[in-house]
């Protein structure tokens, strides 16, 4: 049988601030790795795009990243309403997005709204 574990939401939101965090950092840090071993690519818009849509899985993944960019973007301008977080904070979300991956903008916006949640 489970027991039940009494942790308090103090800890619970502190240790989700920094897996947020975390996940943030990990999240900038993964996708140059792998955009930094081919750097024609980064200078050349076409030739990115060229390789972004290769074949069927690249394509998957690629459509599969910007339709969940978009449902971040919704999601990042409810949340800022709703929260009173001023809304120029989705340049920083967009910035991020396609300046270093969703995987960093992400969970830097869920940190960012574990603090404001306090």
């Amino acid at each position: 049988m489970l027991k039940s574990t009494n942790v308090s939401a103090t800890n619970s939101f502190n240790l989700m601030k920094l897996l947020y965090l975390l996940l943030a950092i990990a999240g900038s840090i993964a996708p140059w790795f792998w955009l930094l071993q081919d750097p024609t690519a980064l200078v050349s818009p076409t030739l990115f795009f060229q390789k972004a849509f290769a074949n069927n899985i690249a394509i998957a993944l690629t459509n599969d990243l910007l339709i969940s960019a978009v449902a971040f973007f919704c999601l990042a301008w409810m949340e800022l309403k709703r929260l009173r977080v001023s809304r120029w904070w989705m340049l920083v979300y967009i910035g991020l997005t396609f300046g270093v991956g969703l995987s960093c903008a992400l969970p830097f916006f869920l940190y960012r709204r574990e603090l404001s949640n306090k």
